[in-house]
């Protein structure tokens, strides 16, 4: 089992709290400049994409509904971001519940890094 460096934690937690205002970009950013050389980087990076990618929809389709809805959908995506973010500070494992639409290629990534789900 890899342990991610303190320089890698702090950048999937930057990551993930840029992410909270700009949304998939930050960590479509972050999977395409990381995905072939940092296992860490992006495998977080992909999770939190396929979570952003499945709460987005939603986004769109609450355009239809009441603006409470909306308020509603963005504080429990918040919630979730924070309780990652929150868990990868005491290297403890999380989880996202989100649509995979990007798979991994490499099967044995979570059993090296076990705390990215």
């Amino acid at each position: 089992m890899n342990n991610p460096s303190k320089k890698e934690i702090l950048a999937v937690q930057f990551m993930l709290v840029v992410s909270l205002i700009l949304g998939f970009i930050p960590p479509l950013i972050m999977f395409i400049m990381t995905r072939k050389k940092n296992g860490y980087h992006a495998e977080s990076s992909r999770k939190a994409l396929n979570f952003h990618l499945t709460i987005f929809p939603l986004f769109i389709m609450s355009s239809m509904l009441p603006s409470w809805v909306k308020y509603a959908i963005l504080a429990v995506e918040t919630i979730i971001i924070l309780y990652a973010i929150i868990r990868i500070a005491l290297h403890k494992p999380y989880q996202y519940p989100a649509i995979p639409y990007i798979k991994n290629k490499d099967r044995n990534i979570e059993t090296r890094y076990t705390h990215v789900r």
